[in-house]
């Protein structure tokens, strides 16, 4: 379930996924953002990539517990 949404996050479109527990949809948010965070810090590194001042990463949650695993 990851695979595919990432290219799309990392593209700067939007996405909605509802998926089983256990499919990796923290690892699917969290993988763009830690990206967005490297390019923006060390924008020389990555040419190629397009580089935001401060990314944004917003991820709701049906509970507090479920986003402070997150």
């Amino acid at each position: 379930v990851q695979e595919q949404p990432i290219v799309y996050i990392l593209n700067g479109e939007d996405v909605l996924l509802c998926t089983a527990t256990g499919d990796g949809k923290s690892a699917l948010f969290t993988i763009p953002i830690l990206c967005h965070l490297e390019v923006s810090q060390y924008p020389e590194e990555y040419p190629s990539l397009p580089a935001c001042k401060h990314p944004v990463g917003l991820v709701i949650t049906l509970t507090k517990g479920l986003a402070c695993n997150m």
